[in-house]
């Protein structure tokens, strides 16, 4: 985080912003109504294309780790005849086994029959009248319904071709079943084979529309949704045989099929496994003579999801790709509503997809918000969103209870500067006002001053002045009033003369103020040779003074401001307060003498923030008054 910060410069309202502003809102809304339509009308053929593409990033980790030994081409054919014969084995078995607990539910009428009736004869009496009263209604509603009459017997007469039509139709759906599974294998194994090169087409394909996306991105991306997919499945087939496990020790019939039916359903998110458990505690209602069956059949699915979703999923997923619970109940109800039983099956992997890809494109970025998890709530997102409501009072409550908690030095990096980061990113996306911008400013540059007052450190002995000034045209003050405010925490006497003063005004100022140390913050570029004037001016006004200083502007032309005179550019508050912490001890060390050098001076690191840490250091001595 940088000490000096800079806050994006607003810009003038150009004509017709506001218009643009109402574009750039609707077409969002807009895409999302195109591709709802698109997607709906033409699902025969983006259902296949969306069974494939999610197989694909299912298992292309696998698939990946295979070109190791077998190459792509091999490690693809396998992947794909794996996952066919897999999925063809389960739907032989999910039909065979369906068609067996048909069966025999037919053996147990009696007793299926018995518990109706005791339901029946356990009926309140309201109930029983409110039933009558509808039975009654219906009787009579049909009664005055005029009869049609009966027409004419017309013999149908079937031309030849009707008849194979006839004897074809109940092979039909089967058959484009079929060719569904055949164009969905063929579509898997091409997008497996070819991921590589369709991801350097997207990149490509991105340049073109002027869209920023990395060939990284789309790495991470990708793997980060294969990961997780893959981890949910492994997830929900141990669910699966868990549940099979345990409806055979509960001496249900066919629980292998139990099992795997509670493998599919669980992809369904939420309310998968339940809906799971319905049809097994039927059969148990009507297997068993009493009811404590069902109940423990509908518990252990419940019971065993919980587990899985609470104790399992943490641990191989972790925290997954923050998905919002109620994001993945709409889209499950948007593609059943759109694709039917399989736009259920598929609506977690496609929205963890579309979430994805709202993280890694900025154009998408919108969906990302939309189906994002509420993240664990950190504070200065409340501050933030208090300080867009144009809520003073509240803003600084949250910060003053804050600051009081968790001292002032946590409050400034855990609340303040994440805070102005998030309007910077904002403003410059032009997602707040050019007025919602200057509110947050000032009600943050009071409250960096009150929660300042709130900490009172005695000063040091003999004291050491810090003064802070800004470069002559510089207007962003606040990371180097944050910066004064921590060194006032160490004990420091900071004071920050203010923006708009004038070169002469400062020098004015410093020759009777008489700091050790001057921070210049500089932000602009255009600000650079102003503020290489100031350098000298203040050198040569006060020859043993340090001038640091900090900001974009002032770490890109760092050379210019060394040459005229600074001691050196920070870009980091935490490297502004070490170097004030050692002048502190090399003042001290000369007071009693411990380590006085011929000629005093002081040593500090002039390399980047990272090699501060290191044993051998770019080092330059700058000659200061010890007192």
């Amino acid at each position: 985080m940088q000490p000096l910060q800079r806050i994006e410069p607003d810009h003038a309202p150009q004509l017709g912003e506001a218009d643009d502003s109402n574009s750039g809102v609707a077409q969002p809304i807009l895409g999302v109504i195109i591709a709802t339509a698109v997607l709906y009308f033409a699902k025969d053929i983006l259902m296949p294309l969306a069974m494939a593409a999610v197989l694909a990033v299912i298992f292309s980790p696998i698939a990946s780790r295979l070109d190791r030994y077998i190459g792509r081409l091999a490690s693809s054919a396998l992947v794909v005849a794996t996952t066919a014969i897999a999925i063809s084995l389960l739907t032989y078995f999910l039909v065979v086994q369906l068609t067996a607990v048909a069966v025999g539910l037919t053996d147990y009428s009696t007793n299926i029959a018995k518990k109706i009736n005791a339901v029946e004869g356990a009926t309140p009496e309201w109930l029983a009248r409110i039933e009558s009263g509808v039975t009654e209604v219906e009787e009579q509603i049909r009664q005055a319904r005029p009869h049609p009459s009966r027409s004419p017997s017309i013999v149908e007469s079937v031309a030849g071709s009707s008849t194979t039509y006839t004897v074809l139709k109940p092979a039909l759906p089967i058959l484009s079943s079929l060719a569904d599974l055949l164009l969905v294998i063929v579509l898997f194994f091409f997008l497996l084979y070819e991921r590589e090169y369709l991801r350097d087409r997207l990149v490509r394909l991105a340049a073109r529309i002027r869209v920023t996306l990395a060939a990284e991105a789309i790495a991470t991306a990708g793997s980060t949704v294969s990961h997780y997919l893959l981890f949910f499945s492994l997830v929900n087939f141990g669910y699966g045989v868990a549940i099979a496990i345990l409806m055979w020790a509960l001496r249900l019939p066919n629980p292998a099929f139990w099992g795997a039916m509670a493998f599919l359903l669980r992809f369904i998110p939420y309310v998968g496994a339940m809906i799971s458990a319905i049809l097994p505690a039927l059969v148990a209602f009507a297997v068993s003579p009493g009811w404590s069956k069902s109940i423990e059949v509908f518990v252990a699915f419940i019971m065993l999801d919980q587990v899985a979703a609470q104790l399992v999923e943490p641990f191989l997923i972790g925290r997954g790709i923050g998905l919002s619970p109620l994001a993945l109940l709409v889209s499950a109800m948007f593609w059943s509503w759109l694709w039917g039983l399989p736009g259920l099956l598929l609506a977690t992997p496609l929205t963890s997809c579309v979430k994805v890809a709202g993280d890694y494109i900025p154009g998408l970025n919108f969906l990302s918000i939309l189906l994002g998890a509420e993240e664990e709530r950190e504070d200065y997102y409340d501050y933030y969103r208090k300080l867009l409501e144009v809520d003073r009072e509240g803003a600084r409550a949250l910060a003053v209870r804050y600051c009081d908690e968790n001292g002032l030095d946590r409050t400034l990096s855990n609340l303040i500067l994440p805070a102005l980061a998030m309007m910077g990113q904002e403003r410059t996306e032009d997602h707040i006002s050019r007025e919602n911008q200057q509110f947050i400013v000032d009600t943050t540059d009071d409250l960096i001053d009150e929660l300042g007052g709130r900490f009172k450190r005695p000063l040091l002995i003999p004291p050491l002045r810090v003064l802070g000034v800004c470069a002559p045209g510089e207007v962003h003050t606040l990371g180097l009033k944050i910066v004064l405010e921590l060194l006032r925490q160490d004990g420091v006497a900071a004071t920050f003369l203010g923006k708009g003063k004038t070169p002469g005004e400062i020098d004015q100022y410093a020759k009777r103020f008489v700091p050790h140390i001057v921070f210049l913050s500089c932000t602009y570029s255009d600000c650079i040779p102003a503020a290489c004037d100031l350098v000298r001016s203040l050198k040569s006004a006060l020859p043993d003074q340090m001038i640091l200083a900090g900001g974009e502007a002032a770490i890109a032309y760092s050379a210019d401001l060394t040459a005229a005179g600074c001691a050196q550019t920070v870009s980091t508050r935490e490297q502004a307060r070490r170097i004030v912490r050692r002048y502190i001890l090399q003042r001290a060390r000369l007071r009693v003498g411990a380590a006085a050098p011929v000629t005093p001076g002081f040593t500090f690191n002039t390399g980047s923030p990272d090699e501060a840490s290191k044993t051998t250091e770019s080092t330059v001595t700058v000659p200061v008054s010890p007192t």
